[in-house]
Order: structure tokens, then C-alpha cells, then sequence
């Protein structure tokens, strides 16, 4: 079968068997699938390529370049575009008419690592990893870290452009915190460390998180492609 199903829930979405095909080929490295829910069209990153691309019933083409080497990208609930720059080491924010504005950039005074996937709240915060991978060559632009660790962080609702984000883990927790997304009734918060090859969930209690606990662990097998990245 072209998918393996954990869970009952995930053949309401989409049948096992349903193949697999190519849409796109030629890009460097592509991150940040983001479906729009009105317009029905697909954003991708390419972030070694410094491009964004949009990917619908025409074909793909380009949409931003130079990008900031964006990576995760969602959408807030007036369909305003949320992109992690790595180039950049902010979480930046795209009206539908494309105007750009920064909404988190330092913390603490110092620049953010470089900001890596991120999500939506229905209540409208706006939590994000900040590994610092953006900081290597190849996936971003090589330079000195200004923070000692990296974190996972939340925008509260109402947040201005500018205002530092708030930390929501311990600052020594994760080694590279990724993917992250919340269970349907966001009561849980799920985030992945690359490195370490895990995935933990926390209680959500309002903008804070509690009772973190590994939920599965040794994701990676030297023997076979992947590691834990993305997640929905």
C-alpha cells in the first residue's frame, strides 16, 4: 500500500491505496506544504533555492524569489500567509495582497535562531520551532548563533509586529525542535526533535504547556531515509 494508517480516523481522509505521483520535479529542497482553503492551490518552499512556489492546476511556477529561504508556512484565519525565514531568522507575516510585515524577530534582545515550522491556534496565537538550521550552509545563511539553545515559541492573540515571542519549554529541552502540530480539539501539542529522534506531547492550558511526555521515540533507522520533520 502506497500509505500506512495508524489510526481509523486518517482512511476518512484518504484512501491507503491511493498512488503516489510526481507533481514537480527540478528543485533543490522542498519544506512547508501549505494547502490554500479557498483559492485550492498548494505553496511549497524550496529553501537552498531561495524561491517560494505555488503549485496548481496549471503547473508550478514561482510566486516569491528571493523568498528569505522560507521554510514552514500556514495561514491565520483571514488567510494571511505565516512564513519561518531562515535567512532572516524571523516569523514573518503576507496579507493576501502581499504586503510583508516582521512579527518576531529577537528574544531577549538577541536574534531568533531561525525560525522552522509553525501553527495556528483557533484562538489565534501562533506557536513555532526555532532550531537553527537556518544558521548552516545550504539550508540557510551561515552565521554566528546569537541564542545558546533553541525553542519553541508562542505568539499570544493580539500581538503586535516586533513584540519578542513568548517561550513555551524549557530553553534546554529540545536539541532541534521541528515539526509541530495540535490534536483536533487542541488539547495536545505535539513537537519533534530531529536530532533526537522523538516526537513529545504536552498539555495545552490556554498560551501554556504542561505534563510533557515522550510519545514515540527512535524515529530514525541509520539502514533508511527520513527523520522526524514536518508534521500535521
Amino acid at each position: 500500500m502506497a500509505h500506512e494508517a495508524l489510526d481509523p480516523a486518517f482512511r476518512k481522509l484518504i484512501d491507503e491505496h491511493a498512488p503516489v505521483r510526481q507533481a514537480g520535479s527540478g528543485f533543490t529542497f522542498t519544506e512547508g506544504p501549505i494547502w490554500h482553503p479557498v483559492e485550492h492551490y498548494l505553496l511549497f518552499s524550496d529553501m537552498p533555492g531561495d524561491v517560494r512556489r505555488r503549485l496548481d492546476r496549471a503547473g508550478v511556477r514561482e510566486v516569491m524569489s528571493p523568498s528569505h529561504k522560507g521554510n514552514g508556512m500556514t495561514y491565520d484565519a483571514d488567510l494571511n500567509l505565516l512564513v519561518c525565514e531562515h535567512a532572516t531568522s524571523s516569523v514573518t507575516r503576507f496579507s493576501p495582497s502581499g504586503q510583508r510585515e516582521v512579527l518576531a524577530a529577537h528574544y531577549e534582545g538577541r536574534e531568533l535562531n531561525s525560525p522552522n515550522d509553525i501553527v495556528v491556534k483557533s484562538d489565534g496565537s501562533v506557536w513555532f520551532t526555532d532550531p537553527w538550521y537556518g544558521r548552516m550552509p545550504g539550508f540557510g545563511v551561515e552565521r554566528p548563533r546569537e541564542l545558546g539553545w533553541q525553542g519553541v515559541f508562542r505568539l499570544p492573540p493580539g500581538h503586535k509586529p516586533g513584540d519578542e515571542p513568548e517561550l513555551v519549554v524549557d530553553r534546554y529541552l529540545f536539541t532541534m525542535p521541528n515539526g509541530l502540530c495540535f490534536n483536533s480539539d487542541e488539547s495536545k501539542l505535539y513537537i519533534n526533535d530531529t536530532e533526537q529522534a522523538n516526537i513529545r506531547v504536552f498539555d495545552v492550558d490556554g498560551g501554556a504547556l504542561s505534563n510533557g511526555q515522550i510519545f514515540a521515540s527512535g524515529i530514525r533507522d541509520s539502514l533508511k531515509p527520513g527523520v522526524p520533520d514536518g508534521m500535521k
